[in-house]
């Protein structure tokens, strides 16, 4: 059973962060396509960025913990797609039978 980090090892959370950074960098190239065809998308790059830099800054809650955490502005990014997409949330497995 995974377990919550506590942030007791600093060695693991540069590990986790090391590897946000990495995912960032794909992720802002994803938003700025986004943005590029919707401009509310633009939104989502600039919140992911502020998110990264706070925990990079020592501030963990900024990765998954808080409302302005990476992990949230993700969610709300994935949600905001399935909504512009028009596919519902039970049909994002592979069921899609719609037309977008």
């Amino acid at each position: 059973m995974p377990t919550l980090n506590d942030h007791a090892d600093p060695d693991y959370d540069a590990k986790v962060l090391s590897r946000l950074i990495r995912i960032d960098a794909s992720a802002q190239r994803i938003c700025s396509d986004l943005a590029n065809r919707l401009m509310r998308f633009g939104v989502y790059g600039t919140r992911l960025t502020a998110a990264l830099e706070r925990a990079l800054a020592g501030n963990t809650a900024y990765v998954s913990d808080s409302l302005d955490s990476y992990h949230t502005v993700w969610f709300q990014l994935h949600e905001d797609l399935l909504v512009t997409l028009g596919i519902a949330r039970e049909d994002e497995r592979g069921n899609y039978s719609g037309s977008a």
